[in-house]
């Protein structure tokens, strides 16, 4: 059940991505890292339609994390960039080159490897909450300096420092969600709405639509995807284990082939998303 929450979670933010990505692209560059870029993007239906394939993959990711670790959730959600650049070739009607083919096989072997011999345990979130004020504080302080570099950069250094800094509020905001999404569980809707977890999640998810528009509109998806698509996953996977105290199988041995795997599915997402957007695709 944890399995397939998480794949339609992935395969609603590919949808969104693949809607979203357009929009942004002609949007005012002068409103980047602004809240009015928001505003002007509401205008545009596709990226409205992108903008509810968002809510839903949310909640699906919510209700994997009740159960599932992050470890596990933030794997599957790595494998969006398949479902995006399948996505992406319907909606431009265009052929998929063979290596992108190749490279799509290769992570989902990687991620059926990692899920067989790396599944973690089921644990209850014990964290504490000054670590999650913490790791905003930081995160926001990180995200801020990269808006301030970003400003004054060519097109290269911009969109990449845009996709870093959303690639770990990304991460970010997946790691938490496993927190809230327990809480609620447990707890029921009242203790949601009082829970600071909750209003951090909030504020940092806001953070993130913004900064992550800003990235696609700074420049071609080409430079800004794989930087997310491997930053994410690996943001996510250092707090699952330094704050969440997640851990991979007991064996060492499959902690080794676990780790072989996952290390082959972020080389070929990183691969997939230079090729597949090398001719603006996704």
């Amino acid at each position: 059940m944890i399995y397939a929450l998480a794949t339609t979670s992935s395969i609603m933010f590919a949808l969104a991505t693949a809607l979203q990505h357009r929009s942004a692209q002609k949007a005012d560059h002068s409103k980047a890292m602004r809240p009015s870029l928001l505003f002007s993007l509401a205008l545009d239906p596709m990226w409205l339609l992108g903008l509810g394939a968002d809510i839903v993959g949310i909640f699906f990711q919510f209700a994997a994390l009740i159960k599932g670790s992050v470890l596990v959730v933030q794997a599957i959600l790595a494998i969006g960039l398949v479902f995006s650049l399948f996505f992406s070739a319907v909606l431009h009607n265009i052929r998929l080159k063979y290596s992108e083919l190749v490279l799509s096989g290769l992570i989902v072997l990687a991620l059926i490897g990692f899920l067989m011999f790396g599944t973690p345990p089921r644990l209850i979130d014990r964290s504490a909450l000054s670590s999650w004020i913490i790791l905003a504080v930081g995160t926001a302080s990180v995200t801020t300096a990269v808006w301030m570099f970003a400003r004054n950069s060519g097109t290269l250094r911009r969109t990449s420092a845009l996709a870093i800094a959303a690639g770990i509020l990304h991460g970010f905001t997946v790691s938490l969600s496993k927190v809230v999404s327990q809480n609620f569980a447990a707890l029921g809707i009242y203790h949601l709405l009082v829970d600071p977890h909750t209003w951090i999640l909030l504020a940092m998810g806001a953070a993130d639509i913004l900064v992550i528009q800003s990235a696609f509109q700074a420049g071609p998806l080409r430079i800004s995807l794989p930087i997310i698509s491997v930053v994410e996953p690996l943001i996510a996977f250092l707090i699952s284990v330094t704050v969440l105290h997640e851990s991979l199988a007991m064996s060492l041995l499959d902690k080794a082939i676990a780790g072989v795997c996952l290390a082959l599915m972020m080389v070929g997402v990183w691969g997939l998303a230079r090729v597949s957007t090398e001719e603006n695709l996704v």
